[in-house]
């Protein structure tokens, strides 16, 4: 929701505003997939106040991912690029499948240390428009007065953040720490004010097959 005014455009500029005779080519091996898995629980939480103050504010709804992941065959600077696809079973206050599929850029092992951190950039789809996303208007206990009702969709993007480390003496597993989003974008995709979207705080691991 509010990351994405200040993540995206510093994202695209880094993108387009980079020289190009930084894009190099390099070699993937064809096995290198990976296997991705993790769990999380939702949140009603803004991403500001979850990535840099650590603040959130959770409900029993929870999600449960398996998808693959795979570099693409080229970087820029220090950045990597992979592709991700996932399944998403939701479950407690909310019942629904999803599925997302997204870029990501990654700086991997930071000065040869074991931590990456990552940005994922893509779409996201719901077998039903998410219950938690919507909001009615009114007077609520834990968040007060509602004055206009968020009404959300099936289809929103889906952006991720994560901080991952691989395991000692492992260079094929990683586990992390993900935030999994679902934006509106501004009014892209539901009306702009108050935002629609969810935020579920995940970790899991990703390994290589």
């Amino acid at each position: 929701m509010r990351l994405t005014k200040i993540v995206i455009p510093i994202f695209l500029l880094c993108i387009f505003f980079l020289p190009f005779r930084f894009l190099s080519s390099i070699s993937i091996p064809k096995e290198n997939w990976n296997i991705v898995l993790y769990g999380g629980i939702f949140t009603t939480t803004d991403l500001i106040p979850i990535v840099f103050r650590q603040k959130t504010d959770y409900k029993e709804s929870y999600i449960g991912t398996i998808g693959v992941s795979r570099p693409l065959d080229y970087r820029i600077r220090w950045f990597d690029f992979l592709w991700e696809t996932n399944v998403t079973k939701h479950f407690g206050e909310m019942n629904h499948w999803e599925t997302n599929a997204f870029y990501i850029v990654k700086i991997n092992r930071i000065y040869d240390s074991p931590i990456s951190l990552s940005l994922g950039e893509g779409m996201s789809l719901a077998s039903e428009n998410p219950r938690l996303e919507n909001k009615a208007k009114g007077y609520y206990l834990e968040t007060g007065l509602q004055k206009d009702a968020i009404e959300s969709r099936a289809l929103l993007n889906y952006m991720m953040v994560e901080v991952s480390s691989y395991l000692p003496l492992e260079r094929k597993t990683e586990v992390f720490l993900r935030i999994h989003h679902r934006s509106g974008i501004f009014g892209l995709y539901c009306p702009p004010d108050p935002n629609c979207g969810s935020n579920f705080v995940s970790y899991g691991f990703r390994t290589a097959f």
